[in-house]
């Protein structure tokens, strides 16, 4: 199979890797298909698509002219420089890119005069996770370049003037078409060949898009990938009057708390029997569910989606369900995952059905024609041994990872550290921020889902749940908490405490819970 000129292998059937992202934090693939590549098979039983619709669903959109950003040098046209060589070259304009980039410099001045990012997108890199956040308020959102990388991480906001003034040359809205690992040779769409001594991939996930045949190209229909698409929901959210989500994800929660804040009366179908289904059960659910509907949200669990339907004008009006009920809706927003495809023919990758890229505790890539240490894969599209969880080859799809991966490679790189990769699985959401609000909601989670979930507090004001694994505390989720209890969650989740359970079963209140575990 080739998506978007680029061939990706498809992914060996053994049952033994594990996907860890924001709609899949922890589960066994053995019985269940990944939510993160080419079979996906659970996000499309929400769809009612034979698997054969899950390969046609990975279309990376075409970018739009930039708007807010523009880069610091004009792209060279292939008659221009058919080939140029650069020291390190970085695939993938996103979060990770421009964390590495600091990294970089950080390290090594140097180092900037000598990288070279290229970017699908006509913006700099940017703090993504705001896309569905904050940029979709109708009161004074976030835009560009408020949110570039590195800000959400406590750095610098790097503008294309930034990464000038560092020596770095951005190329935007330019794909890489193929990868020659012999040669240590790019080509980009351009029509360049271009030599590196290291190359780093920082693709990122693509969202997965509904086939044609149900809909889910018609106009009205929402995607939230990138800036462009962020933009195009919120034009569509300002126009509209009735919204309905599919997803009961992080993405479809995130949309639909914006939606429900403008009046739309959201309807969320998700297949699932509650929200947020991979990583809460349907205790710490029921609480969510039942503040999203005292804000008008309506929720159909258990429910697939048979159809998006059109009006005579060929606009999305409604989706119809498997049970044949219909929603009326003029606006239709559809977050049901993503896919990690292998960019480039010739790199290995893991076993089972993790998707994206091999690598080592380094972020190594390997493949029969890749020189040791000439190629590493960092954020969303690694695949790598996740030392908390006895070295499980795992792939995260969060910011907090595409930023601590990409920092570590970039020290490897300038020589500065030359550590292993230690990572405490970590996932956030904030909804119901905008201004006004009665009640916001952020939870944080840190560690591993495995074992058994004791909830404690009733979401008012906040709420705990502890995993519990042999007698041991091995992630905790926390609603609203004090900072200071926040920052201790990750060092509590890695000393893996023992608890004593029936203990933390009696707590009467969530400051009483935390005690015991922390």
């Amino acid at each position: 199979m080739r998506v978007d000129g680029v061939a990706s292998p498809t992914p060996s059937p053994t049952p033994t890797a594990t996907v860890i992202s924001r709609d899949a934090p922890l589960y066994d693939t053995s019985t269940r298909a990944s939510a993160r590549d080419f079979e996906h098979t659970a996000m499309f039983e929400v769809l009612n698509v034979p698997l054969a619709f899950a390969f046609a669903c990975f279309r990376p959109k075409r970018m739009s002219k930039p708007t807010t950003s523009r880069s610091p040098r004009p792209a060279h046209a292939a008659s221009d420089r058919s080939s140029m060589s650069r020291s390190i070259v970085v695939v993938g304009g996103g979060n990770a890119a421009g964390y590495l980039v600091r990294a970089l410099v950080s390290a090594d001045p140097t180092l900037g005069a000598r990288t070279l990012v290229i970017g699908a997108e006509d913006v700099a890199p940017y703090e993504r996770p705001a896309l569905t956040k904050g940029f979709l308020h109708k009161e004074s959102p976030p835009r560009l370049p408020g949110f570039h990388t590195c800000v959400g991480g406590g750095g610098e906001r790097q503008t294309p003037e930034w990464y000038e003034q560092h020596g770095v040359e951005l190329r935007l809205n330019t794909t890489v078409t193929a990868a020659d690992f012999k040669s240590r040779t790019v080509t980009t769409s351009a029509g360049e060949s271009i030599g590196y001594e290291t190359l780093v991939l920082a693709t990122g996930c693509g969202v997965i898009r509904l086939p044609e045949a149900i809909g889910g190209t018609l106009p009205g229909v929402h995607y939230v990938r990138n800036n462009a698409d962020g933009l195009a929901l919120v034009e569509a959210m300002d126009k509209a009057t009735k919204a309905v989500v599919v997803g009961g994800g992080y993405v479809g929660l995130e949309v639909a708390a914006s939606c429900a804040t403008r009046g739309l009366k959201p309807e969320v179908v998700m297949m699932e029997p509650h929200v947020m289904a991979r990583l809460w059960n349907a205790d710490i659910a029921q609480h969510y569910e039942r503040l999203y509907e005292t804000r008008g949200t309506t929720f159909h669990r258990s429910s697939k989606l048979k159809a998006i339907l059109a009006d005579a004008d060929g606009k999305a009006r409604g989706i119809e369900l498997e049970s044949g009920a219909v929603i009326d809706a003029d606006l239709v927003v559809v977050g049901v995952g993503a896919t990690a495809p292998v960019p480039f023919t010739g790199l290995d990758a893991p076993e089972g059905r993790v998707g994206g890229i091999k690598v080592d505790s380094r972020f190594r890539a390997s493949g029969a024609d890749v020189a040791p240490g000439s190629v590493y894969a960092i954020g969303d599209i690694a695949a790598f041994p996740l030392k908390l969880a006895d070295n499980e080859i795992v792939r995260m799809e969060h910011v907090k990872h595409a930023r601590d991966s990409a920092t570590l490679v970039g020290n490897i790189i300038a020589g500065k550290s030359d550590d292993e990769y230690d990572y405490t699985p970590f996932f956030y959401s904030r909804v119901f921020e905008h201004p006004g609000t009665e009640r916001a909601v952020n939870w944080v989670f840190h560690g591993l889902q495995r074992g058994e979930i004791i909830t404690i507090g009733n979401l008012d004001p906040t709420l705990a749940a502890f995993w519990i694994d042999d007698g041991k505390c091995v992630g905790i989720m926390l609603e609203s908490g004090a900072p200071e209890r926040v920052a201790a969650l990750a060092a509590a989740v890695r000393a893996r405490k023992s608890v004593d359970v029936s203990a933390l079963r009696a707590c009467a209140s969530v400051d009483d819970a935390l005690a015991l575990v922390l």
